[in-house]
């Protein structure tokens, strides 16, 4: 039989009477892949990842090369046409994976090497299930087979290496063979995994591992009792984040949940802090960006490896976490030296102290949040019963109210969109609602001083003043700035900010509520295009806006200039701004002609259009009364 008419069926031989299956006269036994990935959960768990790979490839060279014995006994074939093709077709057959393989000459050296690719490999599958991503190949049993089976043909060492591997987060498993000698001394570190090492040299470098493993597990209790320790002293994330550092003697980050950094320390030299720096976001890591949504699932900690263009970084990553609450990530980063099984455990416990102190602050902001929205609901009420009170109250949040404000209301225009979004879950609401204030606060104290809250769906600020009544202007680019930031962070939602008037007195801060209220109310009436809208924009008709509905006068105008408004848009004419000049000058006409730069005749042409369109002469002086 010919190598290209191979079929399972006909090499396989049943033999259930004897206990047996014979593959071409060779017994053979069938595994399950899921034990196969228990076996190596147990070898992993049992002897550590490196040895676990020395063993697997070991176990995969016997196979590799065994096969190769066997079926060049069975098998009349071409050594060079179908003889190298051989070991890949009895891979794929015993369902390690799906193997494609090439054969080529290096254009620099003129030696051949092997490369190919493996589809849907049981190693990366099952390692990824019990491990999640490695930070290096994984296919292990394959490489060794690989390697066994050539070296076996070629009778001289070849070895096999793997390249990219499905197992560390890449598209593809992709494997390169070539001789010891070709390979030079960039193999030499593989090599010492295809060497097996006696029993009393295990139990010796056994007994080394447990004395070091000792060595650090007494480190790692000593992290936590002086992380601990800056809790029980009251000091906060930054302090922690550096004691860390000292004690892991490398770089720390600590993110939040949305994987902005809130704390960095370094340690060492000013060097490497230059070369750490543009990699300090997780967001800068090409691994992490490949497959993010799966890390961003881990509950525990993960290793990211990145080349960069100028150095090798790792990146040891824990999440934070209080039971299935998600507080953010810890990372340790450093360069050239990948992070050991016991530096992940250090940081692990690291990461539960970091967990007590945010959780800690979360709940103090809990509090300070419903002391602040208590207070500002009482400071707005319309009767104000002791305004020493509230002046206390104030300094107890370490805040003047005496000094000059005006009350701002900031309004989601399309909340109801955002609540759908959310899935109308109410805690994931107060969540965005909690983490929208903290936001808006940010941005308030960035380029003002104010208390910003929560009320329904809308935000309240209070915002102070530089001087006793401030100009609006000063305080609608202040609303500006702070909007077109939080936009940035919040980029589907719509927003408007009304502001109120100015506060000089306790009692002033209900009227200038209600004022930044109607201001909003008025914007979406006359649909505003501003995000930021107030009453004192609209000069003395703000004194019938305060008075009256605001959807009565929309409606009242409408009746009266709505046909003008229609016959402007149509027709591209100027007929309102004529209106309004002529009103501001109280029915002058040559004061109007005059501002307008226009004729007399023409002005009188217009105003005669005026007449015609609306009924109503702007001359008379009832009409003049109901366009003022």
């Amino acid at each position: 039989m010919q190598i290209s008419e191979i079929r399972l069926r006909e090499l396989l031989e049943f033999l259930p009477e004897k206990g047996k299956i014979l593959l071409k006269g060779s017994r053979v036994m069938i595994f399950d892949a899921t034990s196969l990935g228990m076996l190596r959960k147990d070898l992993i768990e049992t002897l550590s990842m490196d040895r676990a790979k020395g063993f697997l490839i070991r176990y995969g060279w016997s196979c590799g090369f065994e096969a190769y014995t066997n079926m060049k006994k069975q098998f009349q074939w071409d050594e060079d046409q179908e003889g190298i093709f051989t070991g890949p077709i009895m891979h794929t057959l015993q369902g390690y994976a799906l193997s494609e393989f090439f054969c080529n000459i290096d254009p620099q050296t003129g030696a051949s090497y092997y490369k190919g690719y493996w589809t849907n490999s049981y190693e990366a599958e099952q390692h990824i299930l019990h491990f999640g991503h490695h930070h290096e190949p994984v296919c292990w049993n394959s490489i060794g087979y690989a390697s066994g089976y050539s070296s076996a043909r070629l009778g001289k060492q070849v070895i096999y290496k793997e390249v990219q591997c499905v197992g560390q987060g890449d598209e593809h498993c992709t494997f390169i063979g070539k001789s010891v000698e070709d390979w030079g001394e960039e193999i030499l570190p593989e090599l010492a995994y295809y060497e097996v090492n006696k029993i009393s040299e295990e139990l010796e470098t056994a007994h080394q591992r447990i004395k070091a493993q000792n060595q650090i597990l007494e480190r790692t209790v000593t992290i936590h009792e002086q992380l601990t320790q800056c809790i029980l002293k009251g000091q906060g994330i930054e302090n922690i984040t550096a004691s860390l550092a000292k004690l892991m003697k490398c770089t720390v980050i600590q993110e939040d949940d949305h994987l902005v950094p809130q704390s960095t320390c370094f340690q060492g030299q000013s060097t490497t802090k230059d070369i750490l720096t543009p990699y300090l976001s997780i967001l800068s890591s090409p691994s992490f960006k490949k497959t993010s949504a799966f890390y961003l699932q881990q509950k525990r900690p993960f290793q990211l490896a990145d080349q960069h263009a100028d150095c090798f970084v790792y990146r040891l990553v824990s999440p934070i976490l209080v039971g299935s609450q998600h507080l953010g990530f810890v990372s340790l980063l450093r360069i050239g030296l990948p992070f050991s099984d016991l530096e992940n455990i250090d940081l692990e416990h690291a990461a539960s102290v970091f967990a007590l102190v945010i959780l800690e602050h979360k709940k103090i902001a809990e509090v300070e949040r419903r002391i602040k929205g208590d207070f500002i609901d009482d400071l707005l009420s319309e009767n104000l019963v002791d305004p020493n009170s509230i002046i206390n109250r104030a300094r107890g949040l370490n805040y003047d109210i005496t000094l000059p404000h005006r009350v701002l209301v900031l309004e989601i225009q399309n909340f109801s969109l955002l609540d759908k979004s959310l899935g109308q879950d109410e805690k994931r609401i107060l969540h965005f609602k909690t983490e929208f204030v903290s936001t808006v606060q940010g941005y308030l104290e960035r380029f003002g001083k104010g208390i910003v809250v929560n009320k329904g769906d809308n935000l309240i600020l209070l915002v102070q003043q530089t001087i006793p009544n401030c100009p609006e202007k000063i305080t609608r680019q202040l609303a500006e700035k702070i909007i077109d930031q939080v936009l940035k962070s919040y980029p589907k939602i719509t927003l408007s900010m009304g502001i109120g008037s100015n506060c000089t007195e306790l009692s002033d801060f209900n009227n200038s509520y209600i004022s930044a209220k109607k201001a909003l109310e008025i914007g979406k009436i006359l649909k505003k295009h501003s995000k930021v809208i107030s009453l004192e924009q609209f000069g003395t008709h703000a004194l019938l806006f305060r008075v009256l509905d605001p959807q009565d006068i929309y409606s009242f105008a409408t009746n009266h200039i709505g046909a003008l408004l229609t016959y402007d848009e149509t027709f591209q004419t100027q007929l309102i701004p004529t209106l309004q000049e002529f009103l501001s000058h109280r029915g002058n006409v040559e004061g109007t002609a005059k501002t307008m730069d226009m004729s007399i005749s023409g002005l009188k042409y217009r105003l005669k259009r005026i007449k015609e369109i609306t009924g109503q002469d702007p001359k008379d002086g009832q009409a003049f009364l109901i366009y003022t």
